[in-house]
């Protein structure tokens, strides 16, 4: 029952998105006629919030958020979009410091000038504090493009992880009950390698299929925290981003509510780009990527590139 419930409520609302009697921006958000709203309809396809007004604190550079829904960045890796093995962004960016403390960690051009814009916005509103010593944040992007062989080595380290531990992943994944009657019961200290494999691809993924390889996204962590994990849900950081990351064309890819829909488990610290046009209409709406792409095609008759 639960599933056809999820199923029905999700087959009414985008029934509702596409025939527009979703209510527009909500509650804070007013309707607007500035110059600024209807330059975002310069593009082929229909924005479903194009009167979203954007209030920021720092100087932004508008234009470069606005990317009028470039197939480039609405780019959809994901376990039946492969990638392959060459792909790699048409242009690549170094960050440095305070967006980020490690070496040599690159986006995609266009995405780089975004995130930095929306950092600066996050230290104006004093969520990002810099180090007047040693220059580094307290919060600050730790992962971000992977070629296709980084990608590899990572689900390979992931997989003998899980061949040789159960982890709190596989608990989740699998349920204490089956952990218990296949693995402890039995003396195990690992899984299988079918197991593991299930286990792994519940949070990573294959070579060739990563969204890190498109240059298009971050993965983001603070000084209070060891690892990624959703601890960062807890944090200022994550509750700024889920107020205000759809403003830098940023959205939340991986929502506790859509693992079904994205395939990959919750992600709390995971964005990507995607422009504020299609950020917007995703925020408001509730949307992935996934779900976007579908509406988008069904609204504007159109075929995804």
């Amino acid at each position: 029952m639960k599933k056809k419930s999820c199923v029905l409520v999700w087959l009414l609302m985008l029934t509702c998105l596409l025939t527009g009697c979703i209510q527009l921006p909500p509650e804070g958000e007013n309707p607007s006629d500035t110059a600024e709203s209807n330059s975002q309809m310069n593009h082929p396809f229909q924005h479903f919030y194009p009167d979203a007004v954007y209030v920021y604190q720092s100087d932004v550079d508008v234009d470069l958020l606005l990317t009028g829904f470039d197939p480039a960045y609405l780019l959809l890796a994901n376990k039946t979009n492969v990638l392959g093995r060459d792909y790699v962004p048409s242009s690549l960016k170094t960050l440095t410091l305070p967006y980020t403390k490690k070496t040599g960690l690159q986006l995609e051009s266009r995405t780089a000038d975004a995130l930095c814009a929306m950092m600066e916005e996050m230290r104006a509103d004093g969520v990002l504090v810099v180090d007047k010593d040693t220059g580094g944040p307290n919060v600050w992007v730790t992962s971000g493009y992977r070629d296709y062989s980084y990608q590899q080595s990572l689900y390979n380290t992931y997989y003998q992880y899980e061949l040789t531990h159960l982890s709190e992943d596989a608990i989740y994944y699998f349920g204490d009950a089956y952990i218990q009657t296949h693995y402890r019961d039995k003396g195990l200290t690992g899984l299988n390698p079918d197991d593991a494999r299930k286990v792994v691809l519940s949070y990573s993924a294959l070579p060739g299929t990563s969204e890190h390889q498109t240059g298009l996204c971050v993965d983001f962590i603070t000084d209070s925290m060891s690892g990624l994990t959703n601890a960062f849900a807890n944090t200022a950081a994550f509750s700024w981003l889920s107020e205000n990351a759809y403003k830098f064309g940023f959205i939340l890819r991986y929502p506790s509510d859509k693992v079904d829909v994205t395939g990959y488990s919750y992600e709390s610290w995971h964005y990507r780009f995607v422009g504020r046009e299609a950020a917007t209409d995703m925020y408001f709406a509730k949307l992935t990527l996934e779900e976007y792409l579908v509406a988008l095609n069904e609204k504007n008759d159109i075929t995804e590139e």
